[in-house]
């Protein structure tokens, strides 16, 4: 077996924290660094360094959470969400100061310029295929994908920074708004984090049902091997159904997400969709985080549906 054939035998999940740990053990480095140097020469790098150790801890306590069970869910869940307001906040305190006090603009070249574009919009590319890929692998996959998605984001606007400088644009206001816009950002993400265990399907697809009362049965022919309830419909981002096998009186199934608008795309369309992916992104976050809101507590919809037509459902 080929070197290549044995990585993709890997399973995903497994990789997730392979690359998480490198990444933390790197920005690690980064971040003592800037923390050194910001001490003696700049006191700026400083502030970079406080958010970058947040964000360093929010996933190091992802990874703690997915090896050990050393606490509960509901406290690590509680520190990831204060590392990620403290990385917000200290990022928007940082942009402030900015557009108050303002920085010395820097030329460092087409070729530096043309290189930070290219490496943010590749690492903003990865940020969002993680949140897909991640969608049915947990609360803290899903969450270090997040994570990932706001450094994702800070790369965003430092290469903004960086592409003004070189083409010699004042746009401090605009830089400033930019990053505390970003910061703002990732405090929401933070938001969603602390309330996606409650309102989420996430951890309770799995759903099963014993006809108690046929009488108030108006939804299911229980004559039928299989049955499907559409919960929530979506043509852009899919729908959530409940699919279930029918047995004995006794439905056995699991709230599933229909592929979306982006899968069912031509490849065309997709290359397409990821060249605008810096225009599209925040309509497609909007859009998403409506459907967040249509889609909280699923699981606890389903049960009154299926409790207000007989069923009565069994703790599995």
């Amino acid at each position: 077996m080929s070197i290549f054939q044995k990585y993709k035998s890997i399973p995903y999940e497994r990789k997730i924290i392979a690359y998480t740990v490198i990444g933390i053990c790197f920005s690690s480095l980064l971040a003592c660094g800037k923390l050194i140097i910001g001490i003696f020469t700049d006191y700026n790098l400083c502030g970079v360094a406080v958010y970058t150790f947040a964000f360093i801890f929010a996933k190091l306590e992802c990874v703690l959470g997915i090896k050990t069970n050393r606490r509960t869910f509901k406290k690590r869940n509680l520190y990831i969400v204060l590392f990620l307001l403290l990385s917000s906040l200290v990022y928007i305190a940082y942009n402030a100061r900015t557009y108050f006090v303002g920085r010395e603009a820097k030329n460092y070249g087409m070729g530096y310029a043309v290189a930070v574009a290219f490496i943010s919009f590749v690492e903003l590319g990865f940020a969002i295929a993680g949140l897909f890929r991640t969608r049915n692998k947990g609360h803290y996959y899903r969450t270090i994908k997040i994570i990932n998605f706001g450094i994702a984001l800070t790369a965003i606007y430092t290469t903004q920074i960086t592409l003004l400088d070189y083409m010699s644009t004042s746009a401090e206001d605009i830089n400033a708004f930019t990053g505390m816009g970003v910061g703002a950002f990732i405090a929401l993400c933070s938001v969603y984090i602390l309330a996606a265990p409650k309102l989420s399907v996430a951890g309770r697809e799995h759903n099963v049902f014993v006809l108690k009362d046929a009488a108030a049965n108006k939804l299911i022919d229980m004559e039928r091997q299989t049955c499907e309830i559409v919960l929530c419909k979506s043509f852009v981002y899919g729908g959530f159904v409940y699919r279930a096998d029918i047995q004995n009186g006794r439905l056995d199934g699991y709230i599933t997400r229909a592929p979306s608008l982006f899968k069912r795309m031509p490849v065309i369309c997709k290359i397409i969709c990821c060249v605008l992916s810096e225009i599209l992104i925040f309509v497609w976050l909007f859009g998403r985080a409506i459907l967040f809101v249509r889609s909280a507590k699923l699981p606890q919809r389903l049960e009154k549906l299926m409790k207000d037509n007989g069923f009565e459902r069994i703790r599995c």
